[in-house]
């Protein structure tokens, strides 16, 4: 948590470093459809099972930006993104057994799990390129995001799992255009591959403890933009 307030506080200074370079200062909110793969594995207490598991699924997410345009000869654009606010993007549940024999505490029944995202920030940098494609101004994005994956466990064994801080990389492509009102929309797509975070599992009596290994994450996003230039 403490890393990414860091990143925003810094992010947020470098934009308002570089508008002074610019010519102008964009803000907008942003609605986003992510669809996720994740893979990863789950060691079972003092028996060392691992049992693999995959999940994909979808969720829709809004966010706030911050952005300065016009940056040099280039028309390059750097700007923020924060979503302030946690969102459930999935959940799970399965029935077990109880197969660790060295442990007597287990119990067998049905563990169940929510998955939230929240404390998302992105640094990122679009640049326009000229094209005519007869809808708007066409640009490439690259960006940096850190986030807070949150589990809400309940689990037969009593096991509880910290929250775990991802970083990942963002590419994509997008249009970009005006409003007859004096503002702008952007639209875009784009595929992010996070790092894999480990999710300890408390110790129990024998103090023993599941240990949960996200190996991938990656997602592809279709955003929406609205926005006013200041």
């Amino acid at each position: 948590m403490l890393k990414i307030k860091t990143l925003i506080v810094a992010i947020i200074a470098s934009v308002f470093a570089f508008s002074a370079m610019a010519q102008t200062v964009n803000m907008g909110l942003t609605g986003t459809v992510i669809s996720y793969e994740a893979d990863g594995h789950e060691k079972v207490k003092s028996s060392g099972t691992k049992n693999n598991k995959s999940e994909d699924g979808t969720a829709v997410i809004g966010s706030i930006f911050i952005e300065v345009s016009d940056i040099g000869d280039y028309g390059t654009v750097i700007g923020i993104d924060v979503m302030p606010y946690g969102r459930k993007i999935g959940d799970a549940s399965n029935a077990r057994d109880d197969t660790d024999v060295n442990d007597e505490s287990d119990t067998a029944g049905t563990n169940k799990v929510d998955v939230s995202l929240s404390n998302a920030a992105m640094v990122y940098i679009e640049q326009p390129f000229d094209a005519d494609i007869g809808i708007g101004e066409p640009f490439v994005k690259v960006g940096y995001q850190q986030l807070t994956l949150e589990t809400d466990e309940s689990v037969a064994t009593g096991s509880t799992y910290g929250d775990e801080t991802m970083s990942g990389y963002h590419i994509g492509v997008g249009v970009r255009g005006d409003l007859p009102t004096g503002g702008f929309w952007k639209t875009g797509l784009t595929y992010a591959s996070y790092d894999g975070a480990t999710f300890n599992g408390s110790n129990d009596a024998d103090s023993v403890k599941n240990i949960i290994e996200l190996e991938d994450f990656d997602t592809i996003q279709l955003s929406v933009s609205l926005g006013q230039s200041f």
